[in-house]
């Protein structure tokens, strides 16, 4: 049996990081033009950027190693693909309506959407693939 390793969980995880460097990189101009160093000081454009950089920390790590988990158990291309392409987007989309002055928008709202359809599904699927296992 050859070893495969899991590029599609890895790929994820490579645009994720990006994306979390970008976001970081937003926080420190924004800090950096309002001279605020710690906290948001009161400032909401700060406030947005610093929720945008650590909502995505707060979910990317449990996601990828779910992915990965998925890809090792031999979950098809494809459909981890999707799944994937899904989290991707709704981080994205999260951010965005983050972004906005008004932020319950419908950028936020499809984010945490998409992010919670894909985290059940991840979950759900996780578990069934892994049960059979469980009382053998």
């Amino acid at each position: 049996m050859t070893f495969i390793p899991p590029v599609v969980s890895a790929f994820t995880a490579g645009v994720l990081i990006v994306l979390q460097m970008a976001l970081l990189l937003s926080v420190v101009v924004t800090r950096r033009h309002r001279r605020q160093s710690l906290g948001d000081g009161g400032d909401s454009d700060l406030l947005r950027a610093i929720r945008r950089h650590g909502n995505l920390a707060e979910n990317a790590g449990i996601f990828i190693a779910g992915f990965t988990l998925l890809e090792l158990l031999g979950v098809g291309r494809l459909r981890l693909e999707v799944i994937c392409g899904a989290f991707v987007l709704g981080r994205v989309s999260h951010a965005i309506g983050l972004s906005r002055k008004h932020t319950v928008n419908p950028f936020r709202i499809g984010g945490v959407f998409v992010t919670v359809a894909v985290g059940l599904t991840l979950g759900v699927w996780l578990i069934r693939k892994t049960l059979p296992y469980m009382f053998s």
